[in-house]
Formats: structure tokens, C-alpha cells, sequence
């Protein structure tokens, strides 16, 4: 068994047999590969949709569970996964047909742990709102370096996985969070040697109005912001605890993963038009655990500017904000 496509699903039946087909309109012989969905206790008609196609294909294989999330969806088909190698992939996205052999056999010739490939968001109406690519032009490096050098998209939907890798170092999602695969990453190119990104095309990510920074649930933002902190706090506890400080390499991957993640989350309360005394709120709450990191340069010159102008200078957010609300 080569391969294993791992797909969480929850409230997806518009999505979901695209997403499948996709997998089996491909290169791959049934024998090669599994695809695991992962019944996530979804409440609409996806699982019988599922049940169906396999009903058809023998690859296809399903497990049921009570509600983990995203992450222990994933977790759970890692644990079951069977594949030398492990992709993961949201049920509202597809891959391009032909494309899962070439993706194994560059592993398989380059001994990879992580292999990244060039993906394409989706708008609803078929358009191209982004196409992402890397290419280290067929050099093999360590995680932290590649993220230093080359960086990678945070998704985890466009990297193969080596199984085993992830497995005996212990690397599964957090779960029932936000922005588990910022998190997820961060631990595996920490822990990773091989690693290599091709500007090959695979998959196709729907940009979904339904999509957490696009929801209007103020439930659901409440918890993003919480789940900021917490990811911030936990990648910050990684970081003092591995780090040797003479070790620059290293420190300049933590450091810029966490101040990524700080200004994300003050770009977020602007985008959710928070009052600036929440915001102040959340300053203080950040300092008080020493996670308020905004001296370092991130890679991302529009969260770095925004950083550098916004948040170093924080009473600008009581002039910004008014203007962001009346323009969106």
C-alpha cells in the first residue's frame, strides 16, 4: 500500500462526491492506495453518499466516530492508515486527475518525509483566486532550513507525508481547535530532515464563503481567538523548551512562526471589528504571559507591515478600525 487519502467529513454532501472521485479518477491501482473517510458525526446525507461509492470501490474505506473535529478526524485516519505515504484533504476540495503517481514516485526517489506541491484556491464561481508553488529544484532539506529559505503553505493538504515518519515521532493534530495546521506544521518541519517542494500542480482548494475568517458566528470567533492564544502559547512552550539560544537557525524558525501568529491574531480582531478595548485586552493578556513577540521580521511583507505600523504603534488601531468598518 502506497498511499493514504485521509478525508474528514462533516456537513459536506454538496462537496463530497466530487472530492472522492477526484481520488479515483487518478493513476494510482486500487491495490496502491486507500482512501479513509472519516465520519465525523455529521448530521446531513454525506456518509450515505460515501457508502455508496463504496459500495463500488474497494479502496474506499469508512470509519465512524463521535465528533473530534477537523484534527481528530485526521488523527483518527492516521492511526488506521495503512499507505507508506499519508495525504490529507478537506472534503469540499479535489485533486487533479493523474497526478498521485508522479507525487510518490518523486518521494520514493528523493526518500522524502514531507513533500510539498503546488495547489490553486477555487472562488464558488470556478475562478483562480491563488496559485501556490515552491520548488527547491530537486534539493533535499531539513525542515526548519526549508522553512527559513523556501517557506511553505501553513495548509496540510498540500504536502505528502511519510506514514511512518509522523507516527514515531508522535506528530498528530491538536483537536476540536482552529488553525490546527499551523500548529501541526510547526511540529513536523521542527522535526523533519528530508524535505522537498515541487511546483507540480495537484490540488484545487474551494474558497468556501463558510470558511472561519468569512463567518459572520461570533461564537465560532470567540473560539479562533482563543484558540490563537492558545496555539501561540503552546508553539512558544515547543520553543523554550528544544531551543538551544546559540542555535540561530532554529530560533529564527520559532521566532517568526510565533510572530506570525501574534499579528494574525490583532489582524483577525480587526477583520472581526473588535472594540479597542478588547483589544487591549488581548494585548495585556499576551504580555502577562510573555507571548506579546512583535520585534521580529515575518515573511509576509503585509502581516510584517501591518506589525511594524499597527501594532508596535497600537493606538493606531483607534484610527484604523472606524475606517476598516465603514469600508467592509
Amino acid at each position: 500500500m502506497k498511499l493514504s487519502i485521509i478525508i474528514p467529513i462533516y456537513n459536506v454532501e454538496k462537496y463530497i462526491e466530487k472530492c472522492i472521485k477526484s481520488l479515483l479518477d487518478n493513476d494510482l491501482d486500487v491495490s496502491e492506495y486507500e482512501i479513509i473517510v472519516v465520519d465525523d458525526e455529521s448530521p446531513d446525507n454525506s456518509l450515505n453518499i460515501v457508502k455508496e461509492l463504496a459500495n463500488q470501490y474497494s479502496n474506499i474505506k469508512i470509519i465512524s466516530q463521535k465528533n473530534k473535529g477537523l484534527g481528530g478526524a485526521r488523527n483518527t485516519g492516521i492511526s488506521n492508515s495503512k499507505g507508506e505515504y499519508v495525504l490529507f484533504l478537506d472534503s469540499d476540495d479535489w485533486y487533479l486527475n493523474n497526478t498521485l503517481k508522479n507525487l510518490i514516485s518523486i518521494a520514493d526517489k528523493y526518500n522524502l518525509e514531507i513533500l510539498e506541491f503546488a495547489a490553486q484556491g477555487i472562488t464558488s464561481n470556478g475562478g483562480i483566486s491563488f496559485h501556490f508553488f515552491n520548488s527547491t529544484n530537486q534539493n533535499v532539506l531539513s525542515g526548519v532550513a526549508y522553512y527559513n529559505t523556501i517557506r511553505y503553505l501553513n495548509s496540510a493538504c498540500n504536502k505528502l507525508y511519510k506514514r511512518n515518519f509522523l507516527v514515531n515521532n508522535n506528530l498528530f493534530f491538536l483537536e476540536k481547535i482552529f488553525i490546527e495546521d499551523f500548529e501541526f506544521n510547526t511540529r513536523v518541519f521542527f522535526k523533519a530532515k528530508r524535505v522537498m517542494a515541487t511546483d507540480y500542480l495537484v490540488a484545487q482548494f474551494l474558497q468556501s464563503e463558510n470558511s472561519i475568517t468569512r463567518n459572520n458566528d461570533i461564537s465560532k470567533k470567540e473560539k479562533v481567538i482563543n484558540d490563537f492564544i492558545q496555539i501561540i502559547q503552546i508553539t512558544n512552550d515547543l520553543y523554550l523548551k528544544e531551543v538551544n539560544s546559540k542555535d540561530r537557525e532554529l530560533k529564527l524558525f520559532f521566532e517568526e512562526r510565533i510572530s506570525f501568529l501574534v499579528s494574525t491574531l490583532f489582524f483577525q480582531l480587526l477583520k472581526y471589528k473588535t472594540s479597542y478595548t478588547y483589544k487591549k485586552k488581548i494585548k495585556k493578556q499576551l504580555e502577562q504571559k510573555g507571548l506579546l513577540i512583535t520585534d521580529i521580521i515575518i515573511y509576509d511583507k503585509n502581516k510584517d507591515l501591518f506589525r511594524k505600523i499597527i501594532i508596535k504603534n497600537f493606538f493606531l488601531f483607534k484610527i484604523v478600525q472606524p475606517i476598516y468598518n465603514i469600508i467592509y
